[in-house]
């Protein structure tokens, strides 16, 4: 080969365009036992194409070894590279990524998604009360109630109510902890109250939120009713406390 051809076939080379991505994974919210389908497909393709959980090498392999419900599926001649994934449990939550190395000629490309696992709260209670207890308050005197929505993935929502109205989301104080799980979030919310005369008999419920409890028969809601007392002094008995004069 003279030199002249030399050039001509790194001209052509450098002409190809360069691998790149037809199709690109998308984010899902997957519920405990769905399937997923991870899509991936590169044009130009000339590295060995693989995909990654949380930065861990799942392999080149179809079969994906050491991962029994994930394979790749898809034509891998046209560039298809899709990731499937079934009977989704807790521990396929966190961020996949299709990645086709690099060669001589070629850099490497990648492209991340989520899975994100649909974990339903497994309960709610208002802290220190048991289901539509009645919580005796003096007139006048303050309540720190307390919801808490627990083990949920992604995290869960709560929203008060007023004898079924609903409070303004600028009266709670909202605060995520970890649950029984790390990818598991519990939320707490607060909510201060002082007592009023026609508070009495009223319920405050809290209901949790999240994107599983679709049906509102699933609905999870945690509920106390005030009973506010109401001191009366007679006009003497008032006149002696002024006085300091004991009775």
């Amino acid at each position: 080969m003279n030199f002249a051809s030399i050039l001509q076939e790194l001209s052509t080379v450098n002409d190809e365009p360069g691998q790149q991505f037809r199709e690109v994974p998308e984010s899902v919210l997957a519920a405990e036992g769905s399937s997923v389908t991870l899509r991936c497909a590169v044009d130009y393709q000339q590295g060995k194409a693989q995909w990654t959980k949380d930065g861990f090498a799942l392999g080149f392999e179809r079969g994906v070894p050491g991962y029994p419900r994930y394979r790749y599926t898809g034509d891998s001649s046209i560039g298809e590279h899709y990731l499937v994934i079934t009977g989704v449990t807790l521990q396929d939550d966190g961020e996949y990524q299709c990645q086709v190395g690099p060669t001589a000629v070629a850099t490497p490309i990648w492209a991340s998604a989520t899975v994100t696992v649909l974990v339903p709260p497994s309960g709610i209670s208002i802290v220190g009360w048991r289901d539509d207890a009645v919580v005796e308050l003096i007139q006048g005197s303050s309540l720190s109630l307390e919801c808490r929505v627990v083990d949920a993935r992604p995290a869960p929502s709560v929203t008060w109510y007023k004898d079924g109205l609903r409070i303004d989301s600028s009266q709670q104080e909202d605060h995520e902890e970890t649950g029984s799980h790390r990818r598991l979030v519990t939320l707490a919310s607060r909510l201060h109250v002082t007592a009023r005369a026609e508070d009495d008999g009223q319920q405050y419920s809290c209901r949790g939120g999240h994107p599983a409890l679709r049906d509102a028969t699933a609905a999870l809601v945690a509920s106390v009713t005030l009973s506010v007392l109401h001191i009366y002094l007679t006009a003497s008995f008032a006149m002696s406390i002024s006085l300091g004069i004991s009775v």
